[in-house]
């Protein structure tokens, strides 16, 4: 096995917690490698330009390793759920809808509100200032004023253009007199930092070869290199190394493409793999010294995986809503029902997200909803009938925290090097199914406010389970906290056990509210970095 000369840092990923944390600690000074079991995403490898793209999105550029099968990919076991990854510079957001809402208040402080989820261990304010700076590099188009929201700073772009499918549901929610505000989105509506604004292309989850779209080989990346930041693409992390000390000093790795192992010793270890990955590299740590696996001698690693509970509700008008043109994901949020009322019949609150139903190819298929056009003679009566008159509304709950949703290893499933795959464990609580039945209800409703003549629902009733929705977001698995016995990792993400190991990811999160997580991660990020940057001395110690 060869050996590097050590270094300050050593990152695990290059996604949304990995970029920001090499952008933030290269910036003060220190030597920085980043470690990444992909390669970089061109933009020509984007499927966008090819006739077949629609098909090319469902298989070689799927949202799902399991489908997808690149050499540079691990595989999932579980039959619980889809699981949304990519292994490559910039992680998920290679492929990811970019939708860019921030957590409210009380998600901070939900055992202080019912007790069956922690607080985390510091308010909304202490995060927004992180979240303002990582929108600066990100890019964020929205409009000011959402009183569903504290104040924020000046988004980076206007909103972009909400289309007739905006028109047509604000209508529908004016009706009902329910809240709704412009998603934010890390997708331009005009020229910033370089960058060109969305196309309205509509085919966002295959990327964006433009760089309209925050990805982060296209934002954070440039700007971490030119830093000092150094990246090495496909090496795959086998283990954390650690001394008899109880410290970590760095990783061992393979080169995907020499099958050469080597050693990059580090003075610090962040772990920024996302909330499946950081965990399954924990799990495969120092395993002759800790059966269970490196800073988890609470058996906490992996434990309270969080995904949202999910559903999805179609409907078609008679109005054109040019549904396939524009960001694919959320024109509107919806927040009438985000918080907490127990007169419902459950704990949390949910949001309704209108979104796009993608081109041709996935409408007369189906789209979210499966409601298939009928093949056969009547195909393309019905298919003219419906194409772009369609409206798509994605309900997001809250899910609670459960022990048992969880990581482990894999004892029949490994990747291409021989390392055991994530074992994946998830069912909804009964709490989350009935949120789930009433936001269903509910964005029923909202279709009948909009003059619907059909409406289809989808309860993610996949793997012959009811309410196994896709794992579109992964978080929770290495806890924040201010206890120990209860958490992974302290307020800024340093593991209680290893002094110097670090996770920066969606890992991190107690909780994850209604909305999407990774605005979050990337202000969870630069919060621990940042701490970090300021403590390095007195965390890294003696040199690595």
């Amino acid at each position: 096995m060869s050996g590097f000369d050590p270094v300050d840092v050593v990152i695990v990923g290059s996604g949304m917690g990995g970029a920001v944390a090499a952008l933030r600690l290269s910036q003060a000074g220190l030597k920085v490698v980043c470690l990444e079991q992909g390669g970089w995403t061109t933009p020509e490898a984007h499927p966008h330009a090819r006739p077949d793209f629609e098909w090319e999105r469902l298989t070689s550029f799927a949202t799902a390793p399991n489908i997808r099968q690149w050499s540079t990919d691990y595989p999932v076991d579980t039959t619980d759920e889809s699981t949304l990854m990519w292994n490559g510079v910039g992680g998920s957001t290679v492929h990811y809808t970019a939708t860019w809402p921030r957590l409210r208040p009380s998600d901070f402080r939900k055992g202080m509100e019912h007790g069956c989820q922690p607080d985390w261990p510091f308010a909304y304010e202490d995060l927004e200032p992180f979240y303002d700076q990582v929108d600066r590099v990100s890019g964020v188009s929205g409009l000011l004023g959402d009183h569903a929201m504290p104040p924020r700073m000046p988004y980076q772009t206007r909103p972009l253009p909400p289309g007739p499918l905006g028109q047509v549901v604000a209508r529908g929610f004016d009706r009902l007199g329910w809240h709704w505000w412009p998603m934010p989105e890390a997708i331009l509506a005009d020229p910033y930092d370089g960058r060109l604004p969305c196309n309205n292309c509509g085919n966002c989850q295959s990327g964006c070869p433009r760089g309209s779209l925050n990805d982060m080989s296209f934002t954070y990346w440039p700007k971490a290199l030119a830093a000092g930041a150094q990246l090495r693409t496909h090496a795959r992390v086998e283990r954390i190394e650690s001394d008899d000390d109880g410290r970590a000093t760095g990783v061992v790795y393979v080169d995907l493409m020499s099958g050469q192992r080597f050693e990059q010793p580090a003075r610090v270890v962040i772990l920024a793999a996302n909330g499946v990955g950081t965990p399954r590299l924990l799990l495969m740590s120092d395993t002759n010294r800790f059966p269970h696996g490196l800073a988890n001698g609470n058996d906490l690693v992996g434990r309270y995986l969080m995904h949202h509970g999910l559903a999805i509700v179609e409907g078609w008008v008679d109005e054109l809503t040019d549904n396939y043109k524009g960001v694919e994901s959320a024109v509107t949020i919806c927040s009438e029902f985000a918080e907490t009322d127990v007169s419902r019949g459950f704990i949390n609150g949910f949001t309704m997200h209108v979104v796009r139903m993608n081109g041709a190819g996935f409408q007369a298929f189906g789209s979210h909803s499966r409601h298939i056009v009928p093949w056969g003679a009547g195909h393309h009566t019905e298919f003219r009938k419906r194409f772009g008159r369609g409206i798509s509304i994605v309900c997001m709950g809250d899910d609670l925290p459960l022990a048992e949703n969880r990581v482990t290893l894999s004892e029949t499933m490994r990747d291409s090097s021989g390392l055991p795959a994530p074992k994946i464990d998830y069912q909804l609580h009964p709490n989350d199914r009935r949120m789930i039945d009433f936001a269903i209800d509910r964005a029923v409703e909202l279709m009948h406010a909009c003059d619907a003549w059909d409406i289809a629902i989808n309860r993610w009733d996949r793997f012959g389970k009811p309410y196994a929705p896709p794992a579109f977001h992964l978080y929770g698995t290495c806890r924040m906290g201010v206890d120990p016995a209860t958490s992974v990792t302290n307020a800024f993400g340093r593991t209680w056990e290893v002094p110097n190991l670090f996770v920066m990811d969606g890992s991190l999160m107690p909780t994850g509210g209604a909305i999407n997580p990774t605005a979050t991660i990337g202000a969870l990020a630069l919060r621990c970095a940042d701490y970090l940057a300021t403590e390095f001395e007195s965390i890294a110690g003696r040199a690595g």
